[in-house]
């Protein structure tokens, strides 16, 4: 079985009640407790804003991947004051990846990012936003946002307590690639045509390989996958996959083990079949998809993170895309003051600016890279490349991964 998740047992408690809730007039009501979203309210929340963080699940809570920090995500934390070493949040060094496909298969040192488990992460983040004076509201699911008056309201279930009216002057989506928050506007988000959707589970601390700080990368016609052990010695196993061969595989597992057979070979992939036939897989919508970051004529309500815009993971920056829609969020309504009320109109229009230069390239580039994989003959060739070139392969994987060029590497 799947070893239980770490704070399973200790769910991180509200800090106040829905109707507790409704009866205060907010600045900004954040929607769902992931990286992005607590990382804003925790920004929001030292500028002396009054903020609410609500998410539908309990805190901590599994999510099917993102445990993998690019040196984006970890400078973006460091910013934030939040790393701590043998505290909450102490990622764990990542060092090289494995490419493999078609029975080819190289080790490539790469930029010095970092692992630790979503539930581990989450729940930390959530910690130091409550420190910080951040409200949480955990187990409501917010139906929809009214943005016709002058302040926006958000109607929400709470477990337990039923229907109830949050009111803010700001709202911001960061409720990950999930589409089902109604907002009356003229928005619609943009999927992908040939989008992938996203697979996962944990494995056990027994599971075979790979090692602590070595991420191995499978990729195959179906799809890719990645494995990593994360800081309590589970496998974490992430995949983005065509949503049609999860059924003709019969299933995800079985999905999981094709990848790993057509990238690794039949006695590779065998190490890992007893786990995985026996795990428990959460999915997700499909992965590369574009939403407008501000998502109302107002400037009232803007999303952040994957709300905004995703590209299918193979480089592992999605994290540090969503650490940083953060900090340009807070850079954007921090002009005014914390008693003042804010001038949403500037403000998004001042986030929306920022947000298209700091990560257009990067999802053009993601974006290039998730095409050029789903060539796993040409993926099998750059292993070999690799494999007698090394030097030379960790060089480029800095401009694969976004990382600046000045890093160092090891042979």
């Amino acid at each position: 079985m799947i070893a239980p998740l770490r704070f399973q047992s200790s769910h991180i408690p509200p800090t106040l009640s829905a109707r507790e809730a409704a009866d205060v007039h907010w600045q900004a009501v954040i929607i769902g407790a992931g990286p992005a979203g607590a990382a804003a309210a925790l920004r929001l929340a030292r500028r002396g804003l009054r903020v609410v963080l609500a998410d539908v699940a309990p805190m901590p809570r599994p999510k099917v991947c993102g445990c993998c920090l690019s040196t984006t995500a970890l400078a973006e934390l460091r910013d934030l004051g939040v790393i701590d070493a043998g505290g909450l949040i102490a990622p764990r060094p990542l060092h090289s990846v494995t490419l493999a496909a078609r029975g080819s298969a190289a080790t490539i040192a790469m930029p010095a990012g970092g692992v630790m488990s979503r539930d581990a992460l989450d729940a930390g983040l959530v910690m130091k936003a409550i420190a910080a004076g951040v409200a949480w509201l955990p187990e409501t699911r917010v139906v929809s946002i009214d943005d016709a008056c002058d302040t926006v309201v958000v109607a929400c279930n709470a477990q337990e307590q039923g229907p109830t009216m949050l009111r803010a002057e700001v709202v911001v989506i960061a409720a990950g690639l999930a589409p089902s928050i109604h907002i009356p506007a003229t928005d619609r988000r943009h999927v992908g045509p040939d989008s992938r959707v996203g697979i996962g589970t944990i494995l056990p601390p027994t599971a075979p390989g790979p090692e602590e700080g070595r991420l191995v990368m499978a990729v195959s016609r179906h799809g890719y996958c990645g494995m990593v052990r994360l800081e309590d010695g589970r496998v974490d196993v992430a995949a983005a996959v065509d949503a049609t061969a999860v059924g003709a595989a019969g299933g995800p597992a079985a999905l999981i083990s094709r990848i790993l057979t057509d990238a690794l070979g039949c006695d590779e992939a065998d190490r890992w079949a007893s786990d995985l036939a026996i795990s428990s897989f959460r999915g997700t919508p499909r992965l590369t998809h574009a939403s407008p970051p501000v998502a109302t004529p107002s400037g009232r309500v803007m999303r952040i993170g994957d709300a905004a815009a995703y590209v299918e993971p193979f480089t592992g920056e999605g994290m540090g895309w969503a650490i940083t829609t953060a900090r340009l969020l807070d850079e954007a309504l921090g002009w005014a003051p914390p008693t003042a009320r804010i001038d949403a109109p500037s403000a998004a229009a001042r986030y929306a600016s920022a947000h298209a230069r700091h990560l257009a390239h990067h999802h053009s580039r993601c974006h290039r890279i998730s095409c050029v994989v789903r060539r796993p003959l040409f993926v099998a060739c750059a292993a070999r490349l690799a494999r007698y070139a090394p030097a030379a392969a960790a060089r480029v994987v800095p401009l694969v991964v976004g990382a600046r060029p000045s890093l160092e590497y090891s042979s």
